[in-house]
This record gives C-alpha cells, structure tokens and sequence, in this order.
C-alpha cells in the first residue's frame, strides 16, 4: 500500500510541474503522515544529512569542474576538429561529426547534459545552416549525448557505484563496449537516413595531413578519460582522487590554451559546476527520505513476488526491469532514477543471478534512452530550445534512433560479456 501510494505521489507532483528533488521529498513525507509509517520526523534532517554525506560523493563535483572547464579550455572545438577529419567525409558529414564528437566529449565531461549544451550549441546551427532540417539535427545531438555517460568517466556510475557498492572502475570499464556499439547504431541510422534525404558530406575524401593536424590539438581531450580509467581500474587512485586529477589536468590545459585566463572564465566554470553539483545533492538529500521508505516496504521483495507471479525467467524478468527504467526515464531525469532505485534493483537483480557490473550499465542505458523520449525526455529538450523547434518537430524523426538504442540495449542484455570482458580481464 505505502509502495503504491508514494509511486502515485511522485508521478502527480512531477506532472504538477514542481521540481524533481521537491517531488521526491514531498512524495515520501506525505506518504509517511497518510499511511502513518511511524517514521519520527526528528529523523527527517538526519537522513537529509546522511543521504550527501560520502566521500566517493566528492568525486561529483570534481568531474563536473573538471567537465566545465575542459569545455572553456576550447577543447569542444578541437574535438569537432578532430570527429570531422575521421568522419566528415561519409555521406551527411556533419551527422557523423556530431556523434562522434559526443562520443570524445564522454571522456571530458561524463555528464550527457553536458555533452548536449556542448556539442549542441555548436553543431546544431552549423547542421541547419548547411541545410540540415532542424529536427534531424536536434534528434542526432540528444541521442548522441546519451553516450555521455556510457563511454568512461561517468558521474552516473560514480553514483551508482555508491549507491550499490559496486566498484566504479569495473563500471568505467563495463562502459567501454556498450558505449561504442551505441556510437556505430546511431552513425548507421544516421547514414540511412542521409542517404535518403540527400545530405552532403562535410569534404570530399579523408586526408591524413588534416588527421594529424586535428589529432594533435584533440589529443588533449583523450588524457583526461585514460588518466582517470587508468588510476582507479589500477588502484592507484580512488573515484575522487582521480576527480581532483581531473579538474587539475583541466586546469593546466586551460591555462596552456591560454582560455582559463581570460577574466571571468575559471569564476563562471567553477559557479556552473556549483549550480549543478548543488541539484544533485539536493536530489540525493531528499531521495535518502524516498529511499528509507522503499526499504521499509520491503520494495525489493515486492518488485521480487511481482516478477515471480509474472515469469521464473531472469531473462524476461531483467527486461521487465529495463522496460520499468525506461518508462521511468521518460518522466524523471536519470539521476534522481538511479538514486531512488539503484539499490533496491540492485538486489534483485543479484537474487536473479546477474553480474552487479552488468545489471549497473543495462540500468543505466535503459534510463539514459528514456532521457530522450517524450513526453519529457530531459536530453531532447535542452537539444530542443538549442534549436528552437518545438519538441512536437521531432518525434516521426526520432523513432529510428530510440528504436536504435533500444536494439543495441538488447544485444548487450542478451550478451553480457560485451559489459563484463573489459572488467573481468583487467581487474579480475
């Protein structure tokens, strides 16, 4: 009963439009006073506390300077550079650079918000400018970006390693695959539908001098993701530690690049970055609440009981759990999803016999795929207001990617060594 009534509560405050981490908080403390938990409310501030207080939790901020001021440094545009003399030259060019592109920025920012506004900003008005309709372009940047967070680093399995004590460095790694092979689905689907609707390449032929002299300048940008997966699958450094070697290596770069110095860049990167990383921790204050009840209510037994009255098979029961994540992302950004159901899921997908690496990078594709699909879809929009169509625009044009995503989902559930090969080699 409390599992049905707080699930309802969440769902009617979101659609009233209030913010998420208020939606959250306001679902669980009214379903605490309605179904009379007997949770004393002196509780309340103290779990508030505890649901931020984390020293793995440190690593966000980190990433997310680091992510901001890599993207100041200017090394947005040399990764375009660099994506558009490996890829310009196939049939609707400027598509292929834009997946590309959000494919590198994975390992500067991790955050598929970022990659967004980022890659967005500049290759959706180039893409309409060199007469790409403005809903293809919009739909290729959002989906594109949802390989932000799959490709290492990620802010999402930094979180969701806290939340299920499963090790981030395997998460980094389980990424890997997964995250190319949603890269490729795209460019193909891309280039099926360039190929119909005429789209020009961005240059003739690849040139190798134009290779190397992009690549010199992008190189930059692929040190950050090898220092940081290189430090914590090896052990010398934790999650956070290797956050701080991120923004210090960001912050030698923009200095070498002379763009951190100009006056009020660093300020703004650092103001940004606290913006953000101050949401999430709201998210995560409120979601302690949310959780508490959850547990509770035993909701890993209940998702466990309903799983078995429906099917013995782990198989279609990891994709009855997919599909709950992925409505879920259609509604709710990813992080508050992961936070309030990573570790309750978590344990079941372990009852149900699945490698915690593995069940942690489905979870987190399955919500990431939902980010991009109406009636929400949180990557779709801010890819929208870059474009400045309505979100209607997009969705006939949108259908082969999702359906893209989705394939690409069910190859990697349907073969978890593609997750699991990098971990279990590499770290054992």
């Amino acid at each position: 009963m409390e599992i049905l009534l707080l699930f309802g509560l969440l769902i009617t405050y979101v659609f009233m439009g209030i913010p998420v981490a208020v939606c959250i908080g306001l679902a669980a403390l009214t379903t605490m006073i309605a179904a009379d938990m007997g949770i004393p409310f002196s509780l309340v501030p103290n779990q508030l506390f505890s649901g931020m207080n984390s020293f793995t939790l440190m690593a966000i901020p980190f990433f997310i300077l680091a992510g901001e001021m890599m993207n100041r440094a200017g090394l947005t545009i040399r990764i375009l550079n660099l994506a558009e003399a490996i890829v310009g030259h196939i049939r609707g060019g400027l598509a292929h650079v834009n997946i590309l592109a959000s494919m590198l920025m994975a390992g500067v920012s991790g955050s598929g918000a970022a990659d967004t506004a980022a890659v967005g900003s500049a290759m959706i008005p180039t893409m309409q400018e060199k007469g790409f309709k403005s809903n293809f372009a919009v739909v290729v940047t959002a989906t594109s970006s949802t390989v932000g967070p799959i490709i290492p680093p990620s802010v999402l399995f930094i979180l969701y390693g806290f939340l299920t004590n499963a090790s981030v460095g395997k998460l980094f790694l389980g990424g890997v695959f997964p995250g190319i092979l949603m890269g490729l689905g795209l460019m193909i689907t891309s280039y099926i539908i360039c190929l119909k609707e005429g789209y020009e390449k961005s240059h003739e032929k690849f040139e190798s001098r134009r290779l190397w002299r992009t690549g010199k300048e992008g190189v930059a940008a692929l040190l950050i993701p090898i220092v940081i997966v290189g430090s914590i699958s090896t052990g010398v450094a934790t999650a956070t530690e290797s956050g701080v070697i991120a923004v210090l290596i960001a912050l030698i770069l923009g200095l070498a690049f002379r763009t951190l110095t100009k006056k009020g860049v660093l300020r703004n990167a650092v103001v940004n970055s606290t913006y953000t990383t101050s949401i999430i921790f709201l998210i995560l204050a409120t979601s302690a609440i949310f959780s508490n009840i959850l547990v509770r209510s035993q909701f890993q037994l209940f998702v466990i009981d309903t799983l078995e009255s429906i099917t013995s098979s782990p198989t279609v029961s990891i994709l009855l759990i997919i599909l709950f994540i992925f409505i879920m992302g259609m509604f709710v950004d990813v992080t508050p999803i992961l936070i309030m159901f990573a570790a309750p899921l978590s344990e079941v997908g372990t009852q149900l016999g699945f490698d915690p690496t593995f069940f942690g990078v489905i979870m987190v594709i399955a919500a990431m795929i939902g980010s991009v699909t109406p009636p929400v879809g949180g990557l779709l929009l801010i890819s929208t207001s870059i474009g400045q169509i309505p979100i209607s625009d997009t969705f006939k044009i949108l259908i082969p990617f999702v359906v893209t995503l989705i394939i690409i989902l069910l190859i990697v559930t349907f073969i978890p060594q593609l997750v699991t090969f990098l971990p279990n080699t590499i770290m054992g």
